[in-house]
């Protein structure tokens, strides 16, 4: 039987320094038939200009899309419009500033047919690597139950589990999804960043996950990651600045996740593909946590009046005692807090470097 076609997309956005190693992956995958979806969000340093110029000097077998929105729709918005341009049954999803191996789009492939063609959303492991291209150990790891296999393994959860605690942890950088996911629930709110959280929800409810239990994506750690840098303690104050309006963004991108939830809760439950009881259940469960990010967010630009009540407020809703530690420090003015935070992170390094041994002379 024939192949299907399928599409390789590539999201980019001001990745100038690393998008020609992206389109070079895209190049060299081995599935055919293939179309390449090169999409660029209007970034504002040469990433499209790269990828014009790698466009017109390629000769191999993949069709190639190029497209370039022409204001910045954000990630939500972005594979919206890769969807609308593409025409493959599965999706494979890169960015601008990984590297995915040869074989990608093939071991996604043979997932899919493994499954019966019914697995919604698959995503494999993948290994770290820095703005050279040497691999690092990880600094994002997930939790999960080791299995002696490399190959396909479907991840099993319902709305209500997946809704508390957001596993299986679907990686963004690695997964491929099925343009069913699109068909059935429509597009992905336009603002919304943790697209592969919303992907795997809509699995979840009408699909199948499959993990691919090895490395298919180079993915990088580079300047540019807020949520690497949010872990060095011994950044300067303005820094540490960035990490406190990293944390306020984060809690404001939660909070539309977990709106865009109940919007696709609300489609199932029209269709017919959850029930009454589930449904209830889950819209609570969702607008209870998207209601906390909201107070959490409104936490950080509140006066300290306005603090100690949001904070009341959440502690009787249950907060976890690490989210409480984080907000009760936060109940400090932000000067005195973010020089505390460099003084204490200076302060670990050097004695850490007293304890170190030193070398033995010979």
């Amino acid at each position: 039987m024939d192949k299907p076609l399928l599409t390789f997309a590539i999201a980019a956005f001001n990745q100038e320094a690393f998008i020609r190693e992206a389109v070079e992956a895209a190049f060299a995958q081995n599935y055919s038939p293939l179309e390449i979806v090169l999409s660029d969000d209007c970034s504002r340093d040469r990433t499209f200009e790269i990828i014009q110029e790698m466009a017109a000097a390629y000769r191999g077998p993949h069709r190639l899309i190029l497209n370039r929105n022409p204001s910045q729709l954000s990630i939500g918005g972005h594979i919206n419009r890769i969807v609308e341009v593409s025409h493959g049954e599965l999706i494979v999803g890169a960015a601008g500033d990984d590297i995915s191996l040869p074989d990608r789009t093939q071991a996604a492939f043979e997932a899919w047919e493994q499954s019966g063609r019914k697995a919604t959303s698959i995503f494999s492991d993948y290994v770290q690597i820095d703005e050279n291209g040497n691999q690092i150990g990880k600094l994002l790891e997930s939790e999960r139950t080791e299995i002696a296999t490399s190959g396909p393994v479907e991840e099993k959860a319902d709305a209500l589990s997946y809704l508390e605690t957001l596993q299986p942890l679907v990686f963004g950088c690695a997964h491929s999804f099925s343009r069913q996911l699109f068909r059935t629930f429509g597009n992905l709110p336009n603002q919304i960043i943790h697209e592969d959280n919303a992907l795997a929800l809509r699995s979840v409810l009408i699909g199948k996950l499959i993990h691919i239990r090895r490395p298919l994506v180079k993915y990088r750690v580079h300047g540019n990651n807020i949520y690497i840098r949010n872990r060095d303690r011994t950044a300067d104050l303005k820094a540490l600045k960035r990490q406190e309006d990293w944390l306020r963004r984060n809690f404001a991108n939660r909070e539309i996740m977990y709106q865009g939830f109940l919007l696709d809760l609300e489609c199932a439950r029209r269709k017919g593909i959850i029930g009454r009881e589930a449904f209830d259940k889950g819209c609570a469960l969702a607008a209870r946590k998207r209601f906390r990010f909201a107070r959490q967010k409104q936490f950080l630009t509140s006066s300290i009046f306005g603090k100690c009540r949001l904070l009341i407020g959440l502690w009787r809703d249950g907060l976890d005692q690490k989210d409480k530690s984080m907000l009760l420090r936060r109940l400090l003015p932000q000067s005195i807090l973010l020089s505390s935070r460099l003084i204490a992170g200076y302060g670990a390094v050097a004695f850490r470097r007293v304890l170190k041994p030193r070398p033995s002379s010979v």
